[in-house]
């Protein structure tokens, strides 16, 4: 009896762990929320359990609020809040530090409710979790955190101590920066780059500025000035480690992968767990013919992200190569159950057919992946040699 007793209390503390660290995770998602509702006139969303996955996740849907909620046991302690409209610097200071604020009041509403009453012992422990669990999540965001969090649809973000301290930066910006953020918002790219260049021969010299010139350049399609100005910015030793990752991907756009995975090497040598990157380097490998270096990146993307469609595609492309043809089919058929609107699933598949000398399928795999709106350089040829 007392072990049955022992096993009751035991599932009850496991119980009580998992829901208060839900529920104080959900209420800190709200303190961005509800600002965000406030402030902006844009949908706003929160995801409890992941960084952003939609996929078999509950929903809860009130027009321009949504909520979703995923049942992952391993991830029930991570949320997200993301708004589709951008706002001032002093509404995003308030949305960026309305979580910490709400995780805080929740700890210390608790705390006077606990020591307003006689409560009985199982409702102190349930009510000294709660307390805990809202004070870890005050603590563990408003600190800043140097390293990158992963989102779901492959980007990064910080959490809100950093964004908050980035913020208070930008409000120290000269008006020529937020000129140029505005039209970058906007799409005005070219109009952001005079504004961003103005700004640098005034004398401003905030790295905001810099790479706020650098994303201009990029979106317009301006990628070798782009890279000139990054040159200059790695000369004078202007670039942190999260930088290499931005670099390496306007390399890999140039497609000059073996520049691109020596600044991916630089960022994955601190950030080795970024799934992400993993793929995108692991991408550079497989265009240079380097195979087995590809496969141990994409594996190690996948360890990472379980669910990770492209990690999976382009694995099996890289199983592929190296004549485990069966083997990659397999990978390439478990990233099309993950997501099949990627135009390099088809690409791949194309690939298939042409190593088991089917080439008429192959040919059909390509073309479908260049009627999907690929950006791939050579498929023409592709086709027309297979």
């Amino acid at each position: 009896m007392e072990i049955l007793i022992g096993v009751f209390i035991a599932i009850g503390f496991i119980f009580v762990v998992v829901l208060s660290r839900v529920i104080t995770t959900t209420i800190h998602e709200l303190g961005h929320a509800i600002p965000s509702l406030i402030l902006t006139n844009g949908s706003v969303e929160i995801h409890i359990g992941s960084f952003g996955d939609n996929k078999n996740s509950f929903k809860i849907d009130l027009g321009r609020f949504k909520a979703f909620f995923k049942l992952n046991l391993l991830h029930w302690n991570i949320g997200l809040c993301s708004r589709k409209e951008s706002t001032t610097l002093f509404n995003s200071i308030i949305i960026v530090l309305g979580g910490p604020v709400f995780s805080l009041l929740t700890g210390i509403i608790l705390y006077f409710i606990l020591n307003s009453y006689q409560w009985g012992e199982a409702m102190t422990f349930v009510f000294a979790f709660f307390i805990i669990s809202s004070v870890f999540d005050f603590l563990v965001n408003i600190i800043p955190m140097g390293s990158p969090i992963l989102m779901a649809d492959g980007s990064v973000t910080y959490n809100d101590g950093t964004q908050f301290f980035k913020l208070l930066n930008d409000s120290k910006m000269p008006e020529r920066f937020f000129e140029g953020v505005k039209l970058q918002q906007e799409k005005k790219h070219d109009a952001a780059i005079e504004q961003f260049r103005k700004a640098l021969d005034e004398g401003h010299d905030q790295r905001q500025i810099h790479f706020g010139l650098v994303d201009s350049l990029s979106e317009s399609g301006k990628l070798d000035q782009a890279l000139e100005h990054v040159e200059f910015l790695h000369k004078n030793n202007r670039l942190v480690i999260a930088d290499y990752n931005y670099v390496g991907n306007l390399l890999l756009q140039k497609e000059n992968y073996h520049a691109a995975i020596q600044f991916f090497d630089k960022y994955l040598y601190k950030y080795f767990s970024d799934s992400a990157t993993l793929n995108k380097r692991g991408y550079a490998h497989l265009r240079v013919g380097d195979y087995e270096k590809a496969y141990y990146d994409f594996n190690s993307a996948i360890l990472q992200q379980p669910k990770f469609a492209s990690a999976y595609n382009n694995r099996g492309l890289a199983k592929i190569k190296q004549g485990d043809v069966e083997g990659g089919l397999k990978d390439i058929e478990k990233s099309r159950t993950l997501d099949d609107s990627d135009p390099y699933l088809y690409l791949h598949l194309g690939y298939y057919f042409k190593a088991i000398n089917e080439p008429q399928k192959a040919v059909e795999h390509f073309q479908k992946a260049k009627d999907m709106g690929i950006d791939f350089h050579g498929l023409d040829y592709l086709i027309e040699t297979t």
